[in-house]
């Protein structure tokens, strides 16, 4: 649903169920996206590339869109950013972002940036309606020199060349502890992730 202003409010979707967001760490190199035909998932950047029947694609990086927009125009699934200079683009829907906001917004019409776009993501599922999230390649380390499992911005972009992954950590405390409030399951299925405030969980036990 769209406001007055252009700005998309999240509609319950998806309502008591359950999702797969899949992030773009070094772990999905050669992962066989098959393996979660009929599952509802929320690709976070490039993920959107892996099968043209993903539900739903969640962009934060504003500059990425320029990168890949006339792919998108082919790709059937929602696309969602929370990024305002894309209002006017062609079947991008446009959350408000609000970055001071650590853990869950309340509202289905903001979004809580939490520092990265993977992050973010596990708002938006939130706002779906689901009762149940498996994280899957969020990694939140450099792996072999890989920070990755494609190449197209492999480091990624940082002013200062310094490694984003403490940083991007910061908030998930906080989103832990909102999705336990709120009785929303929460699982990470790469094992090796620095990313711990959620139960790790191999993906063969949860699907």
């Amino acid at each position: 649903m769209k406001g007055p202003s252009g700005y998309w409010t999240v509609p319950r979707l998806w309502p008591e169920g359950e999702c797969f967001i899949i992030g773009g760490g070094p772990s999905l190199r050669g992962f066989d996206i098959k393996r979660l035909r009929g599952k509802r998932i929320i690709a976070v950047n490039n993920a959107y590339r892996m099968a043209d029947w993903i539900d739903c694609l969640f962009f934060g990086d504003c500059r990425w869109y320029n990168m890949h927009a006339k792919q998108l125009l082919s790709f059937a699934g929602l696309k969602v950013t929370t990024c305002e200079q894309h209002l006017d683009k062609p079947g991008i829907k446009v959350v408000k972002r609000q970055n001071k906001i650590r853990g869950l917004s309340t509202s289905p019409s903001i979004l809580a940036w939490n520092l990265s776009s993977g992050a973010c993501a596990i708002g938006l599922a939130y706002h779906f309606g689901v009762k149940r999230i498996i994280l899957l390649g969020f990694d939140m380390r450099v792996v072999e020199g890989r920070y990755n499992y494609h190449d197209d911005y492999d480091p990624p972009a940082n002013p200062k060349g310094k490694n984003p992954y403490p940083r991007f950590l910061r908030p998930f405390p906080d989103i832990a502890h909102s999705l336990k409030q709120k009785n929303i399951e929460c699982f990470n299925a790469c094992l090796d992730s620095a990313l711990d405030v959620f139960p790790k969980v191999a993906l063969e036990d949860l699907i």
